[in-house]
């Protein structure tokens, strides 16, 4: 034994430099792609376990094998054929089985099955290696170090497969990377060393033929390599991919859909910056609502196509006008908010002017051009508030208030703002208090026939009495009643009351109810009248709705449909307010009404203004020719009332023939040129819930 030589383990440099860079390569884009099929579902799932389990097998593989030729043995060396396949075989296998069951079996025993697995994997793709690797000389193993290695591939690959299938960060990266690496070149290096060849003098003759191993090496680590990049290629295209989608979700999260504008969330965190850097610098900045005031006559007559030209064409015009310290949102409907960061009054009015332009410049659609215009409402921090909410807030009253002033369409923020709405909330809770303790009560107003003064009906009107403010327009009442939520509420008292004081009236004398467009849109609307004509007894024919111009256009085809409803039942419908200034003439030829009812505004001027006298004559033969009762609003002289009767008006409502009373018998009786003046109604009720 004394001949034998044990030699010491010399490696090629370039092979071994070469299965270095494909380990750490490989090991790098294997765990990257190993997160992302735990990322991913479905199909997409499938594809990068494919991609996983082929770029962690040839890359194990080819460091194995590129690190086995490296090393120069002191003896012939040959490769046997069939070994090598199944060393490819066991990693083929092995890599893609563990990637499954630390995947599926997520968390950390998962990840100890799946290392177990890999670590077997790895060991026996490098022993079946080592028996492909023929000597021409005895080997000695050290079944210590066979062990060592062992452990070495299951621990280090156990805990690739953990730091994996955590969070994502760099220093997570690198050391996922170096547990992989260690597990494959550690149980390679350490199980060459666990093989010595017992070289004698005569095999140190019979060298192997080092550069055909260094070639079939150097193939073998090109042919990974292109591999690896293609796996890495798609790891950056799918990584870029996500990116963008990522972007867009965020950028579609953040805008509006229709106009690209910041949406509300924009909004709000834009406008947390800005409060922010106001606090820190001592900077002012202002938020500008904007309510376009034209929106819904523009959707209403011209569809919703034309509206949404509209408000991308003010996006547009916004966007365009903006500078450094300026930001337009759309929140939603036709509703804009902008801040403008300044310290100088004369900026902000000029931007706020800007906007105002932007909103009055006539837009083109198609054929025709329309105008918006709008409301804008001015409020600054930190002079007009010290919070964000409140900001807005504020902002939002002065808009309100532009929206109600017919003179000014901008308002900038004052103090007197806060007690006017606090003023309106408290005249909503007097009017909630008093509908709840009976304070509201309904005047009867005497429609006649105008040819023989006959009495035909009397039209409900609705009065409070304000203990403080005395008698509230009902005008008032109405916008009260809807800012306050109670708007429905009202209208179904008004609508019981005024049917359960009629049902005492003789047969022929019909009462006419005003339903604001809130009430008479409701889908349970037609089913209220029902139930309040079988409780009062009132025959439907003697029962008239009066609804306005704008409830029709507000909803065209619900309002179509509730009018056809109502028909049907056999409850009369009146178009009340008809020639006013919003005037609609073309609903005559589709709604089934039974009576028109002209507008006060006109009969005033209809015995001094010949244009007005004509227009009065044609609404009389339009009404006659179709089929519809005409009854003229606002009789208070008798010039008026001569020329309504040579007219042949059917009917005739004003303070000559009956001033408003709280029984039908009184405003009847308070007519001073009729016969109808002695006719008195039953009297109302006043309000009660309970009733």
């Amino acid at each position: 034994m004394s001949n034998h030589i044990y030699e010491l383990k010399v490696y090629d440099p370039f092979l071994l430099a070469g299965a270095l860079i494909v380990c750490v390569t490989g090991a790098w884009i294997t765990m990257r792609l190993v997160t992302r099929v735990a990322q991913t579902r479905g199909r997409q799932r499938l594809g990068w376990y494919c991609l996983a389990s082929m770029a962690g097998a040839s890359f194990v593989w080819c460091t194995h094998f590129a690190a086995m030729l490296a090393y120069h043995c002191n003896a012939h060396v040959h490769l046997d054929p069939l070994n090598t396949g199944l060393s490819l075989l066991v990693m083929l296998v092995a890599m893609p089985l563990a990637v499954m069951l630390a995947v599926r079996l997520y968390g950390r025993g998962g990840c100890m099955l799946g290392g177990l697995v890999l670590g077997l994997g790895i060991a026996g793709m490098h022993y079946a290696g080592m028996a492909a690797y023929g000597v021409d000389a005895p080997v000695v193993w050290s079944g210590l170090l066979v062990a060592v290695s062992i452990v070495i591939g299951i621990a280090l690959s156990a805990t690739a497969l953990v730091l994996a299938l955590r969070p994502v960060n760099p220093r997570r990266e690198v050391e996922t990377t170096l547990a992989l690496v260690g597990a494959v070149a550690g149980l390679h290096f350490t199980g060459m060393e666990a093989m010595h060849v017992v070289a004698m003098p005569q095999h140190m003759l019979a060298m192997h033929d080092n550069g055909q191993f260094l070639a079939l090496g150097l193939s073998v680590i090109g042919g990974t390599m292109l591999m690896l990049i293609a796996g890495i290629a798609s790891f950056v295209i799918d990584g870029s991919a996500r990116q963008e989608s990522y972007e867009e979700l965020h950028r579609m999260a953040m805008s509006d859909g229709l106009t690209g504008l910041p949406n509300r969330i924009s909004f709000n965190e834009r406008l947390q910056n800005e409060v922010s850097r106001a606090d820190r610098d001592g900077e002012q900045f202002a938020v500008i609502g904007i309510d376009l005031n034209k929106f819904k006559e523009i959707n209403d007559t011209r569809g919703h196509a034309a509206g949404d030209i509209v408000l991308t064409t003010l996006a547009e015009r916004f966007s365009a006008l903006l500078a450094d310290g300026e930001f337009v949102a759309r929140l939603g409907g036709d509703e804009f908010i902008a801040i403008h960061r300044t310290s100088d009054s004369a900026e902000l009015h000029g931007f706020v002017e800007r906007i105002q332009q932007a909103l009055n410049q006539p837009i083109p659609i198609e054929d025709y051009v329309v105008t918006s215009g709008g409301s804008i409402g001015v409020a600054v921090y930190p002079v007009d508030a010290t919070d964000s909410e409140t900001l807005i807030s504020r902002a939002d009253m002065a808009m309100y208030r532009a929206k109600t002033d017919p003179h000014h369409t901008i308002w900038y923020y004052e103090s007197a703002l806060d007690q006017s709405m606090r003023e309106r909330r408290a005249l909503g809770g007097d009017l909630r208090a008093a509908m709840a303790n009976g304070q509201l009560s309904l005047f009867y107003q005497v429609q006649t026939v105008v040819a023989t003064g006959e009495v035909s009906g009397y039209e409900a009107l609705l009065r409070w009495e304000h203990p403080e403010r005395g008698a509230i327009e009902p005008r008032e009442i109405l916008q009260i009643a809807d800012e306050s939520g109670l708007i429905i509420k009202l209208g179904e008292w008004v609508l019981r009351t005024a049917c359960e004081a009629a049902a005492g009236w003789d047969e022929n004398i019909r009462v006419a109810v005003n339903m604001s467009a809130a009430q008479f849109l409701q889908p349970r609307f037609v089913v209220a009248v029902q139930e309040n004509l079988a409780r009062s007894g009132l025959a439907p024919d003697r029962l008239v709705i009066e609804i306005t111009e704008d409830t029709v256009q507000r909803n065209l085809d619900r309002a179509l449909a509730m009018a056809n409803s109502l028909q049907a039942l056999g409850v009369r419908l009146a178009l009340d307010e008809f020639g006013g200034t919003h005037s609609v003439l073309h609903m005559l030829r589709v709604f089934p009404f039974s009576k028109l009812k002209i507008d006060r505004s006109l009969m005033q001027q209809v015995d001094t203004a010949p244009v007005v006298a004509q227009l009065v004559r044609s609404i009389l033969l339009m009404g006659h020719a179709l089929r519809i009762s005409v009854l003229a609003q606002g009789i208070e002289t008798r010039g008026q009332f001569s020329i309504a009767s040579a007219e042949g008006c059917d009917e005739g409502q004003g303070y000559l023939i009956g001033h408003p009373a709280q029984s039908a018998q009184g405003a009847a009786m308070t007519g001073v040129g009729s016969p109808a003046a002695s006719i008195r109604a039953v009297s109302s009720p006043v309000f009660s819930p309970d009733t």
